[in-house]
């Protein structure tokens, strides 16, 4: 493959020049070494294939001066190794050109990489933002008019527009910045009941009935992100909602151990797929085309317990639906 650069002919001329030169002197005077300027300035048209032959040309040409344009000579041996260690170190040169070839392959790849993952960052924020925009606007003005099932289907298709679009926006930040939890103090039962009244007009349209628990009269202070754990909550509750059917219930189950707190969030739906379990915490994670979601609120969720130095596990009930089991260490101040 042909590579921009000087001229071939240019490259081709000098490695001529050098050949006659050689011709031209003693066997004893090696002057193969020169073969060097062709190999390195002729090394960005060449691709390893070429370089490799071109070596072979070289060596060759280095090695023709014992027989041209005198015949052996009695110290053929030492002139010999000369040009074999000329060759040697022709080799080695072009074994570096080929590794700088390659790297500067991989740098031009990578500068491609991180320039297509600023333009998906930019069209991201971008998009979200312009989308933000109406989507509020349109909520300001259901809240103003009268209430009615409609307009209630409404702002419950807009607030979830408007929860995907920060579902978004906070990936898009975790993965350029990094997702640093603002660390205080904070009641993890407050938080909980802050993200059930926030799912709670969902599941009462939908009859969807979602019950608290929590293990003992302990103290439920912990040192977290109360956002971050609230969003957690909201996008765990409001996946199992997406699973349940009218009529049943949602356990959202509150613990805490030696070692660490324990979140459960159960529900009665049909619970998750074989093939959906090994990539549910993953980004844009495939699912069914029946399963709602665009795969972003569950992979927030791994992010934001990984934050905590925390994991979160998902499988099935034995007695039928789902459960998903986020732990998150005792922090020390």
């Amino acid at each position: 493959m042909t590579r921009p650069g000087l001229p071939i002919g240019l490259v081709w001329a000098t490695w001529l020049g050098i050949l006659l030169l050689e011709l031209a002197t003693p066997t004893g005077v090696v002057l193969g070494i020169l073969y060097v300027i062709p190999l390195v300035i002729g090394a960005a048209q060449r691709s390893s294939q070429q370089a490799w032959r071109f070596l072979i040309v070289c060596c060759v040409a280095t090695l023709l001066n014992l027989f041209v344009p005198t015949p052996l000579a009695l110290n053929v041996s030492l002139d010999l190794a000369n040009r074999l260690l000329v060759c040697f170190c022709l080799t080695i040169t072009t074994l570096l050109l080929i590794r700088n070839q390659a790297l500067q392959q991989q740098r031009i790849a990578l500068d491609v990489q991180l320039a297509q993952a600023q333009l998906r960052g930019d069209v991201i924020a971008t998009l979200a933002h312009d989308l933000e925009t109406p989507i509020l606007g349109t909520l300001a003005a259901i809240t103003s008019l009268e209430s009615n099932p409609a307009l209630a289907a409404i702002r419950t298709s807009q607030q979830r527009c408007l929860r995907l679009i920060d579902d978004l926006l906070q990936v898009f930040r975790a993965e350029q910045e990094g997702l640093k939890p603002n660390l205080v103090h904070c009641n993890l039962l407050c938080i909980a009941q802050d993200a059930l009244q926030t799912v709670e007009p969902i599941a009462t349209q939908r009859q969807i009935s979602v019950v608290l628990r929590q293990g003992g009269q302990v103290d439920q202070t912990l040192l977290a992100d109360a956002t971050l754990l609230q969003r957690l909550i909201e996008n765990l509750l409001l996946n199992a909602l997406h699973h349940s059917c009218r009529g049943q219930r949602i356990w959202l189950q509150l613990s805490r151990a030696e070692e660490a707190w324990r979140l459960e969030i159960r529900d009665e739906g049909q619970g998750f797929r074989s093939g959906e379990l090994p990539g549910l915490f993953q980004r844009f994670s495939p699912v069914s085309s029946d399963r709602p979601g665009a795969g972003l609120g569950l992979y927030l969720c791994r992010l934001i317990a990984e934050a905590h130095d925390g994991t979160i596990k998902a499988g099935n009930c034995q007695g039928g639906g789902a459960s998903v089991v986020v732990q998150l260490p005792h922090r020390r101040d």
